[in-house]
């Protein structure tokens, strides 16, 4: 699949999560999207920490899913079993996952489109 179906494939997957077996949660969300990663060789959301580091205005040293809830604003917690969510945390969760990968994705579609997001991360950080 290239990035622009990709795209298409994430923004059904919000829509209708159960159609894909999911129940809608952020966790089950980030597990999908990390097994297309895993089926792309780890290549499709190269860049994506950066895209979300500079969002945040922070370091991209925490893995993605961190990232997208500093930016939603929500405590992530220190539990290893995870974090658990209000309903209110759970959507809003959902709502910047979807909508930063969405306009990460559409920023890194093209040859150079992940080197120009760290590149640009690189110069900010720098």
């Amino acid at each position: 699949m290239r990035i622009m179906e990709y795209r298409q494939l994430f923004t059904d997957v919000r829509r209708r999560p159960g159609s894909y077996g999911l129940s809608g949660s952020f966790r089950e969300a980030v597990a999908f999207i990390n097994g297309c990663d895993a089926g792309n060789s780890w290549g499709l959301l190269v860049g994506f920490r950066e895209w979300l580091a500079l969002k945040a205005e922070t370091e991209a040293n925490l893995a993605w899913p961190f990232l997208i809830l500093k930016i939603a604003k929500i405590p992530a917690g220190d539990s290893e079993a995870g974090v658990q969510f209000s309903g209110a945390d759970e959507a809003k969760s959902l709502e910047v996952l979807f909508e930063e990968l969405d306009s990460f994705l559409s920023a890194r579609n093209g040859v150079h489109g992940a080197t120009v997001i760290i590149a640009k991360y690189l110069e900010a950080r720098g």
